[in-house]
């Protein structure tokens, strides 16, 4: 994803090389912090979705199916 970024200049290249050193330590402690939290207590991949799709518009959401 991060070569996509790149060769897209979507990001500057700083913020490209800090997503990569920065990101794979975020998501172990995300995924720690997470473990900690019983099953059948954590939120529904529908309802993480809904909520990163929260600040975008309405009419450039993807539709979830039902």
């Amino acid at each position: 994803m991060t070569d996509f970024i790149r060769h897209e200049r979507l990001l500057p290249a700083d913020d490209i090389d800090r997503i990569i050193s920065d990101a794979p330590l975020d998501l172990i402690q995300f995924q720690d912090v997470a473990a900690s939290i019983p099953v059948d207590e954590r939120p529904t991949m529908r309802s993480w979705i809904e909520r990163f799709n929260a600040a975008v518009p309405v009419s450039q959401r993807p539709r979830l199916a039902a």
